[in-house]
């Protein structure tokens, strides 16, 4: 992640760069999902998944919470499942750094 915001830096001609506390929101949360998105999922001649996934587990969830995977996974075209489980190893992986204090 480094090198990508050296780059970034440097092609917008930034003189310094800052760490900022808070997570990004908006746009650029978007496409760091599709990024993440990307970066994971891989396809074997199948359906693309992440190799890592070794466990399915059903979860309940509700309706109101897989209408917005739904409609969310269209906007990033990809499949809801996926998307919902990016987004609970994401808050799960949040949950563990600040729960040991790493990450406010």
């Amino acid at each position: 992640m480094a090198k990508k915001m050296d780059r970034i830096g440097k092609a917008l001609g930034a003189t310094r760069q800052l760490s900022l506390k808070t997570r990004p929101s908006g746009p650029l949360e978007w496409i760091q999902l599709r990024e993440e998105i990307d970066a994971r999922l891989s396809s074997q001649g199948g359906r693309p998944s992440d190799p890592e996934w070794k466990l399915r587990r059903v979860i309940p969830l509700k309706k109101a919470s897989w209408d917005f995977l739904r409609e969310t996974s269209g906007k990033l075209r990809v499949n809801p499942g996926h998307l919902a489980a990016i987004l609970l190893e994401r808050g799960i992986d949040s949950f563990k750094r600040r729960r040991e204090g790493t990450n406010p």
